[in-house]
């Protein structure tokens, strides 16, 4: 305890140190080098009548000195106040140098994160609502016009605005009153640089010959290859003027030598090429990850001028990826690359809103999404109506990204669409669904199970041994998550997992990464996450960590790493180098281990395995196999999941109770007959379960005789003979008759009653 201690009071003196010199360096830091942190004393409570811009610098201030308590207080006090304006703040922020320094250290390295990280987001809306500001930027359109320090705040200022500027400044080039302003504007408009592409692409959809030639050439004096496909769109439109082409051509040149790249292909492909990045949300076209809109531009030729649509950040590739797929197919209509792309990019869109991917649903809408028109069909819709071809091609992209939404939709489109023959063969794009089989998500791989298995193939493929053994795993599913912990600390093991227990999972620990795994095997019919320590051995967490992440099932685990006193900064690198880790203090608390494990389990992107979902699957899975018991054709051998089968059995829910036994009941073995028997004479099961597992235990003795033990005869026998409910003893007759009994049951059944 004292160590740990000593380095927790070595890092806040570390903190405070920074955060001083962050004051320092500042103009306005309100902070001597020569004071120091310390205990929160009285008086350091926010005024009621304090202002925004005092709260501000009060939280700053007492930040720097290393007295956390105070600055949280004026943080929240600052972010309750009711004239809060965030472009004002960040007014008054921009008065202090390092005053986002210091809020971004408080993030990542004191007690208050959550209030710094919120005073971060007002600063941020502050900075995006002054970009935005129309006054402000026909202000500085105006100054262009000035003097030379006049232009120069004007076009500092305009690039500062960044996209929100191109339309006022197109503006202000079809206005013949504002002329005298045309030669500055259009050498305006590519110091904005790389924010300026967007808007100004879809602006060379104007018809006036004139200022499209402006906006080439600004494109490429920009030198951003994102206009090359709409730059190539024109060369490629042979009602464009010459000097249109020529100065696409111009611009197209400029941009290859800026990049140093050559960008060979028709606009198509290029479109197609540009739609990839905007799904793979490349660093060079995806949104600002700090805010929650971003916009999607349109031409309106009305006006004329460019509209914007704000669409959540979290869609915006997708959207962009889906128009560049449409601009592809408006010049190449049979693109089939550019087809799946866009049936992927709606997919993930729709997932993203909320959507159940699986669904086609017209009924579920959202409205987040103002690109689509008020009555947009689900992805459902176009994936299926695409055919398996496609939904394949969706599906390899999906299992290619190890992205779950997509893989399920268009899993989902191939179960209703694809037979046979669409499903299962030695064609490349129809392996996809195979290797679906070993996908990281749980959820993937029971569904690519139950398509496989539904499809009913003749003929091995590659993974057709997965198929039943996947089968017989749904039919185990509860929809609790089944979490392993490896701790060397036997005292903190057993805490740890007590924690995730009392989250209502099911958890099992031990000291070796390996063992515990290898006891999941038997015990667990899924892995949902694994608690790691840093300080396990034979493995070491590094050996462990690389071991686990080569089997691709686990290549998505969520990990939660548990550092232990002075190895913090090893935990820390195995977090960085893995997007599938989260690490917190061994020692810390049920909520913030809770709090980590949920945190990893959301970046994962796992589809959540409820109760409900469980039991569907595991219904599915039954009905699956037996089709495949009553085809007698197929590839797969049903009697691999008989174990599972009879697991079933014990089940809490009556109807997969019944179906297990309709499934055993035409396998052709002892345990899988006496199994249904044990079900039908449990007298304290319901009666519709004794009836069917009776019908069923007549539908084994039927196809594969008697295979009971002497020990379930006899009380088979006295059931049909005097059972006092008449079903159930109706019931129990016809699975005795089944069975075929050499003794003379009939005889005594009829002399039962004798009423002479």
């Amino acid at each position: 305890m004292p160590s740990i201690l000593c380095s927790q009071f070595g890092i806040r003196r570390i903190l405070v140190f920074a955060l001083m010199m962050a004051a320092a360096c500042s103009s306005t830091g309100g902070l001597a080098l020569g004071q120091t942190g310390g205990q929160d004393s009285p008086g350091t409570a926010p005024r009621g009548a304090a202002s925004v811009e005092s709260l501000f610098i009060d939280f700053l201030h007492y930040a720097r000195l290393g007295r956390f308590t105070a600055a949280d207080a004026y943080a929240k006090a600052l972010l309750a106040h009711a004239d809060l304006d965030p472009v004002e703040l960040l007014a008054v922020a921009d008065r202090d140098q390092e005053a986002v320094r210091t809020v971004l250290i408080l993030i990542k390295n004191s007690t208050i994160s959550e209030s710094a990280a919120r005073v971060l987001e007002v600063l941020h809306q502050g900075e995006n609502l002054r970009r935005q500001s129309t006054d402000r930027i026909q202000r500085n359109i105006e100054l262009l016009g000035g003097d030379p320090q006049q232009e120069f705040f004007g076009r500092k200022y305009l690039a500062e605005s960044g996209e929100y500027a191109v339309p006022h400044l197109v503006q202000t080039l079809f206005n013949g009153d504002k002329s005298d302003l045309w030669p500055r504007v259009i050498s305006a408009i590519p110091a904005i640089g790389k924010p300026a592409v967007n808007p100004l692409v879809v602006a060379l959809f104007t018809t006036h010959d004139d200022i499209r030639l402006n906006l080439i050439r600004a494109l490429g004096e920009i030198g951003y290859p994102q206009a090359i496909p709409y730059l190539r769109r024109l060369l490629a439109d042979d009602d464009m003027p010459k000097q249109t082409q020529e100065a696409a051509t111009r611009a197209i040149e400029r941009i290859e030598t800026v990049t140093g790249r050559s960008y060979p292909g028709s606009a198509a492909d290029r479109f197609f090429a540009l739609g990839d990045q905007y799904y793979n949300e490349d660093d060079s076209v995806r949104a600002d990850p700090r805010l929650d809109e971003a916009n999607v531009w349109y031409w309106d030729e009305s006006i004329p001028g460019l509209k914007r649509t704000p669409v959540p950040t979290a869609i915006f590739g997708q959207i962009m990826a889906m128009r560049c797929c449409e601009e592809a197919l408006r010049i190449k209509n049979d693109h089939a690359g550019a087809i799946a792309l866009w049936l992927s990019a709606n997919i993930r869109r729709e997932s993203r809103l909320g959507l159940n991917v699986e669904s086609g649903d017209a009924s579920q809408t959202t409205d987040a999404d103002k690109t689509r028109p008020n009555v947009f069909p689900r992805a459902l819709y176009f994936t299926q109506s695409a055919g398996p071809l496609y939904a394949h091609m969706v599906l390899d992209r999906a299992v290619r990204d190890n992205d779950s939404a997509v893989a399920l939709g268009a899993i989902e489109a191939l179960r209703i669409t694809a037979g046979e023959s669409s499903l299962v063969g030695t064609e490349d794009h129809k392996q996809p669904l195979a290797r679906a089989l070993q996908f990281s998500d749980l959820v993937v791989r029971l569904r690519a199970a139950l398509a496989l298995g539904a499809a009913l193939p003749k003929s091995p493929f590659d993974g057709s041994q997965l198929v039943v053994p996947l089968l017989a795993t749904a039919l185990g599913q509860t929809g609790r998550e089944q979490v392993l912990v490896a701790d060397a600390d036997e005292a903190n093991l057993n805490r740890v997992v007590g924690i995730m227990r009392n989250g209502d999972r099911d958890a099992i620990g031990h000291a070796s990464v390996f063992e515990v795994i290898a006891r999941a095997r038997s015990e667990f019919q899924s892995i949902s996450g694994l608690l790691l320590s840093t300080d396990v051995t034979d493995p070491t967490i590094q050996e462990a960590l690389v071991r686990v992440r080569g089997e691709l099932i686990y290549s998505k685990l969520p990990v939660v790493i548990l550092a232990k006193a002075q190895q913090s900064v090893m935990a820390e690198q195995l977090a960085g180098n893995d997007p599938y880790i989260e690490m917190v203090d061994a020692a810390a608390d049920a909520t913030a281990i809770e709090d980590a494990y949920r945190r990893i389990r959301e970046r994962t992107g796992q589809t959540p395995l409820g109760a409900n979902l469980a039991l569907s699957m595991a219904i599915q899975a039954g009905e699956t196999l037996r089709r495949i018991v009553v085809d007698g054709q197929t590839v797969y051998d049903a009697g691999a999941a008989e174990p599972a089968l009879i697991a079933a059995l014990s089940s809490l829910e009556d109807e997969l109770r019944t179906l297990a036994a309709s499934v055993l009941a035409l396998l052709r073995t002892d345990t899988a007959q006496r199994a249904i028997a044990h079900v039908a004479l449990d007298d304290t099961n319901t009666e519709s379960l004794r009836v069917a597992a009776f019908a069923s235990l007549a539908e084994s003795a039927k196809n594969n005789g008697n295979r009971l033990e002497p020990a379930q005869i006899a009380p088979l026998i006295e059931i049909a003979h005097r059972d006092a409910d008449l079903t159930i003893r109706t019931a129990a007759s016809q699975a005795l008759g089944a069975i075929n009994l050499t003794t003379n049951e009939a005889s005594k059944i009829i002399r039962s009653f004798y009423g002479g």
